[in-house]
């Protein structure tokens, strides 16, 4: 009996076969789920060049602002991505809720980071400096990407070798381009002109960042009293810079939303930006660029009711 006795204790102290395979396999399902969940980073990060060099990979950086974080999609047509969110929190008080939030909802393809205070041009900075690959293509919260985007992206700079490349951003993709499985579209390029430059939006913009060292001017932006323009401005200081800019025939971002910088007459505030825009572009308030703009769309300026307030205060 005595014998018995202790082989039943023993049998009941030592882990079965089963029950310890069942233990590896919730930890490795932990470790797993540890493992597919977001990189959250503990404050703003400065990436040098000589690293980006090691890591020639494209990342997309995502700029959101409070609830805006809810709009951000997980873009799971893009499996091979790398994406970083850079959340701006105008009441700190709720950090760990939405921190909470984005490691329930995103995975390991992205990473997290969380800053105080408003401005999209500080935002875009904060992500340029943060970025840890070569490459990025700059990104709202409410766009959908091409299933072709990464590849189209980085083809687009092994053939242009340029410091930005622009990208025109589509109200929505055709049918025929939604299938990710389809071989990608030809593209061309354009060397842009100061002009040219006028017409890309923040969500059209691809960059090398070993190359590309202009930043956002920080003046202008949405959350700021200049709401738009930051586009033309960082462009227009690269170009000055000597960096290579190139255009494409194809966009990658379907953004149905209107962009800040296409509504430049409604108010006084977006008239005097778009001016200014301008002044700080070029240096001169009356540029032949600026007085070229004004004309042109003045008479769009007027179709929609507003050419008094756009003629007023354009070159203020």
């Amino acid at each position: 009996m005595q014998n018995i006795v202790e082989q039943d204790v023993a049998a009941s102290a030592t882990p079965s076969t089963e029950s310890t395979a069942a233990s590896r396999h919730a930890d490795a399902s932990a470790q797993s789920t540890l493992d597919s969940r977001p990189r959250v980073l503990v404050g703003a990060r400065q990436v040098d060049d000589s690293a980006r060099r090691q890591v020639p990979e494209l990342t997309f950086l995502i700029s959101t602002l409070d609830d805006g974080l809810y709009s951000v999609p997980r873009h799971d047509a893009l499996p091979g991505a790398r994406f970083l969110i850079v959340h701006q929190l105008s009441d700190p008080a709720r950090r760990e809720q939405y921190r909470e939030y984005a490691l329930a909802n995103f995975d390991s393809r992205f990473e997290y980071l969380a800053i105080d205070g408003r401005g999209l041009s500080k935002s875009r900075n904060t992500a340029l400096a943060a970025c840890a690959t070569r490459y990025a293509y700059v990104l709202d919260d409410d766009i959908e990407l091409h299933p072709q985007a990464v590849a189209l992206v980085m083809e687009a700079f092994t053939c242009t070798e340029a410091a930005a490349i622009s990208f025109p951003h589509v109200k929505a993709f055709p049918l025929h381009e939604r299938d990710p499985d389809r071989p990608a579209p030809p593209v061309s390029f354009k060397t842009h002109s100061l002009m040219s430059l006028a017409r890309v939006r923040s969500v059209d913009m691809a960059l090398d960042l070993c190359q590309f060292h202009a930043r956002f001017d920080e003046q202008f932006g949405l959350g700021t009293d200049q709401p738009s323009g930051e586009e033309f401005i960082v462009l227009s200081d690269a170009r000055r810079q000597g960096a290579r800019l190139m255009r494409a025939n194809l966009g990658i971002v379907a953004h149905a939303g209107v962009t800040s910088g296409s509504d430049f007459y409604s108010t006084p505030a977006k008239a005097r930006t778009k001016g200014r825009m301008f002044a700080r572009a070029t240096g001169s308030r009356f540029s032949p660029l600026s007085l070229a703009f004004f004309l042109r769309k003045a008479p769009v300026a007027m179709k929609h009711g507003h050419l008094a307030t756009f003629a007023k205060h354009y070159f203020r």
